[in-house]
This record gives C-alpha cells, sequence and structure tokens, in this order.
C-alpha cells in the first residue's frame, strides 16, 4: 500500500493486491485492508505509515494478521522487521546461535 511509485514494483513482481493510495484515500482503505480476511502482510513505507491516524498505527503495530511491515531506510528498520517477523511467523529469523 502506498503511492503509485511506491506499488509499481509490487505490482511488475505479480503481486495482486497493490493498493495505490493517497493522502485523502490511506486511512479508509488502511482500515479496509486490516479488516480483510486475503491479506496476510501489508508492506507500507514509512512516508506513508505516517499519515495514518494514531488509532490506525497502534493496530497496525500489535494486530496479527494482517502483520504489517513498515520499510524505511532508518537503522531501526531492520529490527522493526524483525519484531514484526517475529510476531507473525513465531520465529526469530535473526536469531544466531553461538
Amino acid at each position: 500500500m502506498g503511492s503509485e511509485y511506491f506499488t509499481l514494483g509490487f505490482q511488475a513482481a505479480g503481486v495482486r493486491n497493490a493498493f495505490v493510495v493517497t493522502r485523502e484515500t490511506i486511512n479508509r482503505k488502511f482500515e479496509a485492508v486490516m479488516e480483510s480476511k486475503d491479506i496476510g502482510i501489508l508492506i507500507m513505507n514509512n512516508d506513508d505509515f505516517q499519515m495514518l491516524h494514531e488509532r490506525s498505527k497502534e493496530r497496525a503495530l500489535v494486530q496479527v494478521k494482517p502483520t504489517v511491515v513498515i520499510l524505511s531506510h532508518d537503522i531501526s528498520a531492520e529490527e522493526n522487521l524483525r519484531i514484526m517477523i517475529r510476531r507473525s511467523l513465531g520465529v526469530d529469523l535473526w536469531n544466531k546461535k553461538d
């Protein structure tokens, strides 16, 4: 979910449910996607995520299905992705055994 530019790569890769949203439509579409039983993972970039209402952001961080993955250039993004995958799958893919 995101701008036309953000979703283009997903569409080219064959993702059927790539939702183009604007500042005016993002909250309404986000709520619809979160209610959908057919979507397991929702990928957004951080800029779009920041446009959501606070209530929607909180929901995104606690709801397991669909799992919301927020992409960012920030260093902490990898840790956020790790937490979301662990929450969704129940497995820590980054767990390193000594």
